[in-house]
């Protein structure tokens, strides 16, 4: 028999085997809060995108609703708007139109585009997944729906504008 002076050292099976468990109950914590911060993150980016999709998308109708002074006039299906523009103010590619023109903005794809008459349209904004028009008098309503759009917010997002000159134009005139 072997015997030695002195006591031994190191841990037991038991007490490795309570630090194991101990460690994995912490490392699993960690790993859930981890998962639950990214899908916040997740999540706020998709909303960070698609508020940048309406708030573009309420802007640039907002401009040629608001000064056009005819009534826009919606596809019949919904899916495009011809909006009239004045001689001297800015169209929707950012040019001032030297005569009146005509603004046709449609969905191409995942773009919002918009043709000066007959012109190629040009892309505005990229990330809708569905835009739809509608006209109530000159009330315009904007369905727009971005791509990634969480479920929360329903199937779009209704933007409602009046064409104030149209307005404007029919109490001055007496209509």
């Amino acid at each position: 028999m072997f015997y030695c002076g002195e006591k031994q050292r190191g841990y037991t099976l038991v007490e490795l085997m309570v630090a194991l468990a101990a460690g994995a109950f912490l490392l699993g914590g960690v790993s859930l809060a981890y998962s639950a911060i990214k899908g916040t993150v997740l999540v706020g980016k998709e909303l960070e995108n698609a508020q940048e999709v309406i708030r573009y998308t309420s802007k640039v109708f907002t401009r040629s609703i608001k000064q056009t002074p005819v009534t826009p006039i919606v596809s019949a299906d919904g899916s495009s708007i011809t909006i009239t523009q004045p001689a001297g103010v800015v169209t929707c590619t950012g040019s001032v139109a030297a005569a009146d023109v005509n603004e046709v903005y449609s969905l191409d794809g995942n773009n919002l585009t918009c043709a000066l008459g007959a012109l190629t349209p040009e892309r505005l904004l990229t990330g809708l997944a569905s835009l739809n028009f509608s006209i109530n008098n000159e009330l315009v309503t904007i369905n727009v729906k971005p791509e990634q759009l969480p479920a929360q917010f329903g199937d779009s997002v209704a933007i409602e504008l009046a064409a104030s000159n149209v307005i404007l134009e029919k109490v001055y005139s007496g209509e």
